[in-house]
């Protein structure tokens, strides 16, 4: 079953009403070339709807406020803000926006500092666009069934964590 389809999960997210039933994802990095590539990856999910992105951490906050995306997908490098104190401040001003972090690598204490401030996943830039997008259905599955009081509030994707020196790989 499709994860927009499943009848026992609303199509609402943080009180918000999804009108055309697709997230809305804005996309901060400041590398152009990237923000772009992953707009148009993004795209590609009817399920998504990308609209727009931000080239540095401040114009990143005003789209949010104004654009009221329910995903930011942010990259590992964000000018003006250190992506993971991007990532805080975000979540701190719209605890309802699902946050994604892409980084270089996968580092435990990292990770366990993203989770800690409230982002929804942690993937490495070296994922593909099906992980991007399948992380995105699985974070908001998982809010939206812990909204319900149907998941624990522990309840957090698996990481595949690698050692210096270590390819990322999936397992």
């Amino acid at each position: 079953m499709d994860w927009l389809e499943d009848p026992g999960i609303p199509t609402t997210l943080g009180g918000r009403p999804e009108a055309s039933g697709r997230l809305r994802v804005l996309v901060a990095d400041d590398t152009r070339l990237v923000a772009e590539a992953l707009m148009f990856s993004l795209e590609t999910d009817p399920k998504l709807e990308a609209i727009g992105y931000a080239l540095d951490g401040w114009e990143a906050l005003d789209y949010i406020a104004t654009l009221e995306p329910d995903v930011v997908v942010v990259g590992p490098r964000l000018t003006g803000f250190d992506p993971l104190e991007f990532s805080r401040v975000a979540h701190e001003l719209f605890p309802d926006v699902l946050l994604i972090t892409l980084c270089e690598r996968l580092v435990p204490e990292v990770v366990e500092a993203a989770y800690a401030i409230g982002v929804a996943d942690c993937l490495p830039v070296t994922r593909s666009v099906d992980e991007l997008l399948r992380s995105i259905s699985d974070a908001r599955t998982r809010r939206q069934r812990f909204e319900r009081g149907r998941h624990p509030a522990a309840g957090r994707p698996t990481l595949t964590l690698v050692e210096p020196g270590e390819a990322d790989a999936r397992p």
